[in-house]
């Protein structure tokens, strides 16, 4: 027995090494003889052979594997999905069909991917490559290969500055909400964003992707000054990305227009940037009402190089659109959250934290110890009308630009507990009553100048978004009319802002003026918040009045929400890239291009984060977009 199986196995090696090819040349034909050729000839016949004879084998042997349903199995499973149809939304319709289309298809290349699902897969890979790959290799769902993706969020060549794709497609937006004037109102919102300094190879050119770009005037002067210095010229790598983008005042656009790569902007630089953006997109017909940035030294420089309007203000808040053929007006606004961090982070520094306030007026302090007091005192309870924690009360670096935990301290259910808690013998020793009027007031201006979005008016999109938009007084939740969109030019609460609101800081820098005693300019500056933060209160409440009234009275829209002059949405989208490939913090520059035109094409598919620091609005159902895509053209090499 050993002996036959000797056998057998050395008539099986001999077998197999006589169906092996002999080697082959690898001399070009043209030079080869008869005989070499016509030996590959052989060759390859014999490979072809034995590759149908393997092919074949497989075949069989996965049809050997195959599990067949039986009629009746494949008629309850059809049975159940008709079913149940009606409890289907439309997109959930869509995936299970394209799902069906894709696998009854032999040949993966012949499927046409909806828009929708191009849109849902491109969000899907730029959350996780691997995670992507993953289900597409395993084969539970058919997703399209990452060569159509790249044609998608490739469709044109990414430059810095505004470029004319993006601008007709804000057009065709606007376009598509109605054919009212209002709806060409955009809200011109910019901040800047620090990214990665290096440089990176751009494959399809070569050419190297990581230097700031400056206009010509700027390198020359940049080239004149190292020349003076008698140093060697060399462009500054980039550190940051100044981004701009428009929000429609009364339309669903919320879209990157412009993306500079920046080292250390100077004011002069940010005025021809942004005047550079307004004048691309007034020749495009979208009209610019406001500019919306956050309250940087640099960015208050650049509001105070402008002429105002309003002659009798200390502050500039409107200027001429130079753009515009009509002369509009062009009105600023400092960016809320960031005016609210600003406000409560010089009540956390009032006798606590840096102490570098003692804020005071009328003959009281506002001091942060009444907050902590408060919190230790309701710590134990198990019902508390706030929502205080350590975090709110003890600040760090991080939590002091958090402006959920702003929101929750500068409320008015935080006032009504001080006020709750003023017969206790301890809250008796400290001034409550102005820091209760003081966060009451900031609480209602929050409110006015950032209130609900405004989804019923003019928006024909397919997103429709919902928030909750009450306050709790009592056992019953009322709904907060401070929220509500502005439909009126004669709004009562722009009286408050313009009055009250503002009267009330007035009235403090009188108090401190005629407060008893010798006191020196540095500590009466104490006793108040900044005079930046001052000066951009009364720059965001002008702007924010004046552009809801220019829209109501010369536009013709019924309805203007608040928020639309807030940076939440230009902070999503920095959320977005930082999320995007990995959660990177600090992106390279070519992958801010990248990802801007992946985001682009992603559409309202693409949410932010539900815990950054912004407020996302929670989405009722993502509908069907039928809108094509732009897709990448491929471009042929000339033949020689």
């Amino acid at each position: 027995m050993e002996c036959q199986e000797e056998v057998k196995k050395i008539e099986r090696e001999v077998k197999r090494r006589e169906n092996l090819s002999e080697e082959v040349g690898r001399t070009p034909d043209k030079y080869s003889s008869w005989d070499s050729i016509k030996k590959k000839k052989d060759s390859y016949k014999k490979k072809l052979r034995l590759e149908k004879i393997k092919s074949q084998r497989l075949e069989k042997r996965v049809e050997s594997l195959l599990v067949k349903l039986d009629s009746a199995l494949s008629d309850d499973l059809t049975s159940i999905l008709s079913a149940n149809q009606h409890k289907m939304t439309e997109l959930q319709k869509l995936f299970w069909q394209q799902q069906r289309k894709a696998f009854s298809l032999t040949d993966p290349r012949g499927m046409r991917w909806h828009p929708m699902m191009v849109r849902i897969a491109l969000h899907f890979h730029s959350l996780s490559d691997s995670a992507y790959e993953f289900v597409k290799n395993i084969k539970i769902l058919c997703l399209p290969s990452k060569r159509l993706l790249y044609d998608y969020s490739n469709f044109v060549d990414p430059k810095e500055g505004c470029q004319e794709e993006f601008l007709n497609e804000i057009k065709e937006k606007i376009n598509c909400c109605g054919e009212e004037d209002h709806f060409t109102f955009i809200n011109l919102m910019f901040d800047e964003m620090h990214i990665k300094a290096g440089l990176v190879v751009k494959r399809s050119t070569g050419e190297l992707i990581g230097y700031t770009r400056l206009d010509d005037c700027e390198e020359e002067l940049r080239k004149m000054q190292h020349e003076l210095a008698s140093k060697t010229y060399k462009p500054a790598l980039a550190k940051k990305v100044l981004v701009y983008m428009a929000h429609g005042v009364t339309s669903s656009v919320k879209d990157i227009v412009a993306i500079y790569s920046t080292d250390d902007l100077a004011a002069g630089q940010l005025y021809e940037r942004t005047w550079d953006v307004i004048y691309h997109l007034e020749n495009a017909g979208i009209k610019v009402l406001a500019v919306t940035c956050d309250g940087a030294s640099i960015n208050r420089k650049f509001i105070n190089m402008h002429e105002s309007l309003d002659k009798a203000d200390k502050y500039v808040y409107c200027t001429k659109n130079l753009a515009s053929g009509d002369s509009r007006p062009l009105f600023f606004v400092v960016d809320p959250p960031h005016l609210l961090k600003t406000l409560r982070n010089a009540l956390a520094n009032s006798f606590s934290h840096k102490r570098s306030r003692k804020l005071w007026k009328n003959n009281q302090f506002l001091s942060w110890k009444v907050i902590e007091l408060l919190f230790e005192l309701t710590s134990g309870d198990k019902f508390r009308h706030h929502k205080l924690t350590k975090a709110h009360i003890k600040l760090t670096s991080f939590s002091c630009m958090t402006v959920s935990l702003a929101t929750q301290v500068m409320s008015n259910s935080v006032a009504n507990c001080i006020q709750a808690l003023l017969h206790h013998e301890k809250m008796q020793l400290l001034d409550t009553d102005e820091l209760v009027k003081f966060i009451r007031i900031v609480n209602r201006f929050f409110d006015c100048v950032n209130g609900k979005e405004d989804i019923g008016h003019g928006d024909k999109s397919p997103e429709k978004d919902c928030e909750d938009d009450t306050e709790e007084s009592g056992d019953v939740q009322q709904s907060n009319p401070d929220k509500a969109s502005y439909t009126s030019s004669n709004d009562s609460r722009f009286g408050f802002l313009q009055n009250e609101f503002l009267g009330y800081f007035n009235e403090w820098m009188a108090d401190i003026d005629a407060r008893a005693g010798i006191f020196s300019d540095s500590e009466k500056n104490q006793m108040i918040v900044s005079h930046q933060a001052l000066g951009a209160l009364q720059i965001t409440v002008n702007g924010i009045v004046g552009a809801i009234k220019f829209m109501l009275e010369e536009t013709g829209a019924t309805s203007v929400c608040a928020r639309v002059f807030n940076q939440d949405p230009l902070e999503q989208y920095f959320s977005k890239v930082r999320r995007s490939r990995g959660d990177s913090n600090n992106p390279t520059l070519k992958v801010v291009h990248d990802v801007r035109l992946n985001l682009h094409a992603q559409g309202r598919v693409s949410v932010a984060a539900q815990k950054g620091n912004t407020q996302v609005l929670k989405r009722k159902v993502t509908e069907v977009d039928d809108a094509p895509l732009p897709k990448r053209v491929a471009q042929r090499k000339p033949k020689d």
